[in-house]
């Protein structure tokens, strides 16, 4: 006999450790359940609750004893002197926990005029893990016939039927298999698939004998539960055995997902000669069954798999493509010769596929090819480059890297290191650090891209010296991005811009202003030291790389700088970029204390009366909705009565009340702001999303 429930409880018992017994607080356990009961089932549901806890705690291992206890206790109640809602709980309760000290009372049950609690204590019979359980469900079952099927009786035939099926007892199998071969409905269906749930060879035979005479539901019921049988089978090693059932539903005669559920079975269990099937049905007409049969490619038998291989050309095209497909989907390095075949293929579908199998199947020695198409017209180069990105294989980044240091088309170069990077090659970090100081662009900016993924705060001086051979403007910008990148891998902040001033000292005076907009972006102390010298440096080139560096800062420490610049530079460029720069810093969306807000909102109004044009005034008030404080809600509020200024006040205020832990506490003063905002607003979008925070719970 077999029982999922004692095979759980096992598995428990073997696995986890003795538990404590619950906490009864100095009671006993019939105490408690005295004390319990009467509310139980009512609408506060603190007392099942509470003795839902204990039955967990006793079901564990090491609680045998107060366990029985415990369901003693419980089906003492289940006669209808307890309410029907306490009777549910307990008897979902010994669902879980109940035993064969419970079966008996729980039996008794099962003759309750009340559908609902029949059907718990079916449930909690079907959990039981004594044999007992089974003899009463069977006992019940052989009483269900004539009259009583017309008083609900088949529902409860059908819910029976499941428990049995459930338990996976044996005994059963000749009480259900009589109500198999009696009329076709829908518990004869039930126990079709009970038989199914339950291994052996009675249980076989019985479904077996009942597939002659099944109609309709009820027989592909029978053959789902012989596929089942035989996926059992199968999975037990008794090939043979499943073979055999798999063979037979495998007819004109059944069902369509029937013959699929088959088919798949017999290839499961056609070993090496799994292949002459799978080409047999993918030279057929029956797409399901050619789907059916590629989805069996990945777990062949070598044997079945070489001869598979052997006549893939024989096939229609798309199923060459598919059976590439799922060979490559094996992972299996000795089916690289399909897949270099497939990739030389004149026709473009089976050539796509067996790229794409290269990189799943290819080694160092399909780079070559993969390189060529790479660099073709043909529609796979795209795929090749994907494939050349993917390969697995040792080696591949060493011979890629090889053929990087011999290229010379500046093309072919690009998209070289655009593999490496993807490959996360760390070795390609000296090549890149040649190209990233060649004369060639776009290929400059490809090695930047790349030593940004690939370098560490060890390859900067490299990387700097390589910058400082770039032309200035957008030539610089990835360089420099590339650059910060790699030196906030150093965990030291203050040591990050270490390797930039170092290169300052050993560089022309001429060109290491060049190096300032770097160090701006890098920020920290001793760069703004640097920086404010700079800043009213005489030499023009000096202090306009120093204006570019201070209007970089990462953060909010050149904020003083900044609004010096923006009040007192008699530039204009210089003021408008100052003050972007203040925007960009102070209106981030960022974790800030109520201080620091109120700060950046500080800031953030002094350059609002620095700003002399309305692009300005609209960015700071926009970008204040990320300066979520109280006051700066009611710093932005007047601007809705400013036309030129009343769409991005709209914009502010909006963004604000996004941030429900600004807006609860206020919620009466953003309702008020919000309507105006509402009323003011041209943009529907915004005047949605006030709605939407307005009505918020």
């Amino acid at each position: 006999m077999r029982y999922a429930l004692s095979a759980m409880l096992m598995l428990t018992a073997a696995l986890s450790a003795p538990a404590a017994p619950p906490d009864l607080k100095g009671k006993t356990l019939a105490e408690t359940f005295t004390e319990l009961l009467p509310a139980i089932g009512k609408p506060d549901t603190a007392a099942q609750q509470r003795w839902q806890e204990i039955c967990f705690a006793l079901g564990a291992p090491g609680n045998e004893k107060p366990r029985v206890e415990a369901c003693t206790l419980m089906a003492a109640k289940l006669d209808d002197k307890t309410p029907k809602p306490a009777r549910l709980w307990l008897l979902a309760q010994l669902q879980r926990i109940g035993n064969e000290e419970s079966v008996d009372a729980v039996a008794a049950v099962l003759d309750d005029p009340d559908h609902e609690v029949r059907e718990a204590a079916v449930r909690a019979l079907a959990n039981n893990a004594s044999p007992k359980a089974t003899t009463k469900l069977t006992d019940r079952l052989a009483k269900l016939t004539g009259p009583s099927l017309d008083k609900g009786g088949t529902k409860f035939k059908v819910g029976l039927l499941n428990a049995l099926g459930h338990r996976g007892d044996a005994a059963a199998v000749g009480l259900i298999a009589k109500n198999l071969n009696m009329d076709s409905g829908i518990a004869e269906v039930a126990a079709a698939q009970a038989l199914g749930r339950i291994p052996g060879d009675e249980a076989l035979k019985a479904l077996t004998a009942a597939r002659s005479i099944a109609r309709g539901a009820v027989r592909a019921a029978v053959a789902d539960s012989l596929i089942t049988h035989g996926d059992r089978l199968l999975k037990a090693g008794k090939t043979d055995d499943a073979a055999a059932i798999y063979k037979e539903l495998n007819t004109k005669d059944e069902a369509k997902p029937v013959r699929l559920a088959a088919l798949r079975g017999q290839i499961q269990s056609s070993g090496d000669k799994a292949g002459e099937m799978i080409l047999g049905t993918l030279t057929g007409t029956d797409a399901s069954a050619s789907a059916i049969a590629v989805g069996q490619i990945e777990n062949l038998s070598a044997g079945a798999l070489k001869t598979l291989a052997a006549s893939l050309d024989k096939l229609p095209v798309p199923s060459r493509v598919s059976v590439i497909t799922a060979i490559a989907a094996r992972g299996d390095k000795s089916q690289l010769p399909i897949a270099l075949a497939a990739a030389k293929d004149a026709d473009a579908s089976v050539k796509r596929a067996g790229v794409l199998a290269l990189g799943r199947l290819g080694d160092a020695s399909a780079v070559e090819l993969l390189l060529d198409l790479m660099s073709s017209k043909d529609a796979v180069a795209g795929v090749a480059t994907e494939s050349l990105a993917a390969l697995p294989a040792e080696g591949v980044n060493e011979k890629l890297l090889s053929v990087l240091e011999a290229e010379k088309t500046p093309t072919r170069t690009v998209a070289l290191i655009g593999i490496l990077e993807r490959r996360k090659a760390a070795i390609a970090v000296p090549a890149l650090l040649k190209a990233a100081a060649g004369t060639d662009a776009g290929v400059r900016t490809a090695a930047f891209s790349g030593l940004k993924s690939l370098a560490t705060p060890e390859h900067l001086p490299g990387m700097i010296a390589a910058f400082l051979k770039t032309e200035k403007g957008k030539d610089r910008d990835p360089a420099e991005l590339a650059i910060v990148a790699v030196a906030v891998q150093n965990a030291n902040a203050e040591k990050r811009a270490e390797p930039v001033l170092a290169a300052i000292k050993d560089t022309a005076k001429d060109r290491a202003a060049d190096l300032f907009p770097l160090l701006g972006r890098i920020g920290g102390p001793e760069v703004r030291k640097v920086i404010r010298e700079a800043l009213v440096s005489t030499d023009p080139a000096t202090h306009d790389a120093a204006i570019i560096a201070i209007c970089n800062w990462p953060d909010v420490s050149a904020n003083e700088d900044l609004l010096a610049l923006a009040e007192k530079s008699k530039v204009d460029a210089e003021k408008l970029r100052s003050l972007q720069a203040l925007i960009r810093v102070n209106t981030v969306l960022i974790e800030r204390t109520p201080e620091e807000r109120l700060a950046a909102l500080a800031v953030m109004k002094k350059a609002m009366e620095l700003a002399s044009r309305d692009d300005e005034r609209k960015a700071i008030l926009e970008g204040l909705g990320n300066v979520r404080h109280i006051d700066t809600l009611h710093f932005v509020v007047p601007y809705l009565d400013q036309p030129a200024l009343a769409q991005a006040a709209c914009k502010g205020i909006v963004e604000l009340a996004h941030s429900k832990m600004l807006r609860e506490p206020n919620k009466a003063e953003f309702a008020k702001v919000l309507d105006r905002v509402i009323a003011t607003t041209k943009d529907k979008g915004l005047a949605e999303r006030a709605k939407g925070y307005k009505n918020a719970p």
